[in-house]
């Protein structure tokens, strides 16, 4: 099988490397990747302006295509231009830090290359690293987990429309996940603090706000519940977010 690799942390990214390492002996690997980092660009993309890609050699990737531009970017050229020959999935990451939640898909471009495969008619993985403050990141024991998990997922019958969004969850080195499971992403949003510099009079002001991630709502049953648990969260996603029963109620719209 010909993949893809992707992410929105930069081609030099251990994430990627770890990607990298979880399927070089299995699989055909084209690797195309933004040239710096990319994080919480959604599905942005570089319509107005050139897209500047340099083919480089990698100690550990081997040839890497660099793009400067977004993830999006990246599966748009990689499919069309860059990839020698047809390219039968697109998978994104290994992301610093998890993109567990609708909040978190909606602006992650980790996932947004997931689900430009699936525009594509290409399969499409996004898999990601929850991270915990002063835990150093087992990318090792990640690597080993999507090798074992990859498999699964590429055998699983879906629709071309579908993609698949991975959370593992944070590990101590030689630590196993309490399990995998799949769930839905959990709609709750993510506590915000917010700061200004200026006094509350002032007529500009420049503000600073965070989300607090120690804090969001765990819903059990969902990605985010998971994760926390020590589990490992799959989640099927649809490119299609048309509500349907609205559609199909008897309402009257008029000018």
């Amino acid at each position: 099988m010909h993949i893809l690799l992707t992410n929105d942390d930069g081609f030099d990214a251990p994430g990627l490397m770890a990607l990298h390492r979880a399927i070089d002996r299995v699989h055909r690997i084209t690797v195309v990747a933004p040239r710096g980092q990319r994080s919480t660009c959604g599905h942005a993309s570089t319509l107005a302006g050139p897209v500047d890609v340099q083919q480089v050699t990698h100690d550990l990737l081997g040839d890497v295509f660099t793009v400067a531009g977004t993830p999006v970017d990246c599966v748009r050229l990689g499919v069309a231009e860059l990839a020698d020959g047809p390219v039968d999935c697109v998978v994104s990451g290994i992301n610093q830090g998890a993109n567990v939640s609708v909040v978190d898909v909606a602006q992650s471009g980790t996932v947004a290359a997931a689900r430009e495969a699936a525009f594509c008619g290409i399969r499409g993985i996004a898999v990601s690293q929850m991270y915990r403050k002063n835990v150093d990141t087992d990318w090792d024991g990640a690597s080993r987990l999507v090798s074992r998990l990859l498999p699964q997922l590429l055998d699983v019958a879906v629709p071309a429309s579908c993609f698949w969004n991975v959370n593992l969850p944070c590990l101590l080195p030689g630590e196993e996940p309490a399990g995998v499971r799949l769930l839905p992403a959990s709609t709750d949003q993510i506590p915000l603090v917010f700061t200004s510099e200026d006094a509350p009079s002032s007529r500009e002001r420049t503000y600073h706000y965070r989300g607090v991630y120690s804090a969001r709502t765990i819903s059990p049953g969902t990605d985010v519940a998971a994760v926390f648990e020590n589990e490992i969260a799959v989640t099927p996603m649809m490119i299609d977010p048309t509500d349907k029963t609205i559609l199909s109620r008897e309402i009257k719209l008029a000018l």
